[in-house]
């Protein structure tokens, strides 16, 4: 009869799970190169390089809302972007929208300092974190790493002195459209000098061109009272001139003058009707 062991029913089942583990922990170095590869600060950077940093790396993942750290938080590690889309954002103003291979958080892992913005996830986001210890024993040893993080620093320095100059624009265009304003209470409004500001295609331009017309359509009422206004101050005098003959004419001073007046003509008249005549 045969007996049934006690002992394992295939002995090479650990050796099986050996195996997918193994190719388990392949696929996920093989993705985190690939993610590696992507990213601006490690571009040059060998393979056999990328594959120590990868294993330095930790995973973490966030749903689509999901705060990854408020401005504030004192930071000591960089994030790369291995799935999914992320906002950088100072309160509701969005700073920045950064997607796949793109790094985060790299002043933080730098330099010791709180972060100087917010980053939330827009989607289901898959990050990569490498901590301040392991990037600067990278830095330390490849050159290329170094280069790639200035690079990618520079960038960002670029991007934030274009913000600046965009900004100091803004804010002297808007100083024109409140100076326009006091301009049209002191009666010195130049309409040519909001032309610039009208040229802009966002919220700024729209609105200068809608002071614009607004002014426009202030100006021709304020022509047309002015027209009625005149005309109204001639029927006024004519009213007064009327009411001053009147009085005059009123007077008993007047009724005597013109009496008298009638009185000489009448003297006139038999006096001398050939001259009257003749006039006439």
């Amino acid at each position: 009869m045969h007996q049934w062991s006690s002992a394992p029913s295939h002995p090479n089942r650990r050796g099986r799970n050996n195996v997918w583990q193994e190719a388990t922990e392949m696929s996920v170095m093989i993705d985190r190169l690939n993610v590696l590869r992507s990213a601006a600060i490690f571009a040059g950077t060998p393979d056999a390089v990328l594959a120590e940093i990868g294993a330095a790396l930790d995973e973490l993942h966030f749903p689509a809302g999901a705060r990854i750290f408020s401005k504030g938080d004192l930071g000591d590690c960089l994030y790369i972007i291995a799935e999914g889309h992320v906002r950088a954002h100072d309160g509701a103003r969005t700073l920045n929208t950064l997607h796949r291979g793109e790094v985060f958080g790299e002043m933080a892992a730098l330099d010791p300092e709180v972060r100087s913005a917010s980053i939330t996830a827009l989607t289901d986001t898959r990050l990569l974190r490498l901590d301040r210890g392991p990037l600067y024993q990278v830095m330390a040893q490849r050159s290329e790493v170094t280069q790639g993080i200035m690079h990618v620093l520079a960038q960002r320095l670029r991007g934030r002195l274009r913000d600046m100059n965009e900004d100091f624009e803004y804010m002297q265009q808007f100083a024109k459209l409140t100076a326009a304003a006091a301009a049209i209470e002191a009666g010195i409004y130049d309409p040519e000098s909001l032309d610039d500001v009208a040229a802009r295609p966002d919220a700024l331009g729209q609105l200068a061109r809608v002071f614009q017309r607004m002014e426009r359509a202030v100006s021709v009422r304020e022509q047309r009272l002015r027209q009625e206004v005149q005309k109204l101050r001639i029927v006024i005098d004519e009213a007064r001139q009327a009411k001053q003959v009147a009085e005059i004419t009123a007077t008993d001073y007047f009724q005597c003058l013109r009496s008298q007046a009638q009185q000489l003509r009448s003297i006139v008249e038999r006096t001398d009707p050939p001259l009257e005549r003749k006039v006439s």
